[in-house]
C-alpha cells in the first residue's frame, strides 16, 4: 500500500535469501522508494492480548532503533482486526521480562504508542 518492496525473513533460508543471519530478530523488511528501510516484527493477537517478544527480537529492536518497527494486529479472529504500528519499540515501550529467552508487553502500551 505504501510502495515498500517487502520481503519475508522470518524463516532460516528467506533471511539468508535476504542476506541476513538465519534469526535476524524480525519477519518483514520492507524497503520504501525513498529509501527508507523497515525491520518489521509482526505479532498478531485473536483478541486484545499482551504479545510476547523473544530475546533475540527485543535485541534487535534495542540494536537497531528508529529502523525497527512492531506491527501488532489486534483482535484477528474478528471482522474488524486492527494494526497498530509502533517505530522503536525498545524506547517507546515497556518490556516485562517473563524470563531469560522472553518479554511482555501490554496491549495498552502498545496502543499508547501506536502511530
Amino acid at each position: 500500500e505504501r510502495g515498500a518492496t517487502v520481503q519475508d525473513v522470518s524463516k532460516p533460508a528467506l533471511a539468508r535469501n535476504a542476506g541476513l543471519p538465519n534469526w535476524p530478530g524480525f519477519d518483514l523488511l520492507a524497503t520504501h522508494p525513498n529509501g527508507e528501510t523497515r525491520r518489521i516484527e509482526v505479532k498478531g493477537r485473536a483478541g486484545r492480548d499482551a504479545i510476547h517478544m523473544e530475546a533475540n527480537e527485543w535485541k534487535q529492536a534495542c540494536h537497531l532503533g528508529d529502523q525497527y518497527w512492531l506491527y501488532v494486529v489486534f483482535d484477528c479472529a474478528t471482522a474488524t482486526p486492527q494494526l497498530l504500528r509502533v517505530r522503536d519499540p525498545f524506547n517507546r515501550l515497556l518490556a516485562n521480562a517473563v524470563d531469560s529467552t522472553s518479554f511482555t508487553i501490554a496491549a495498552s502500551a502498545i496502543a499508547d504508542a501506536a502511530r
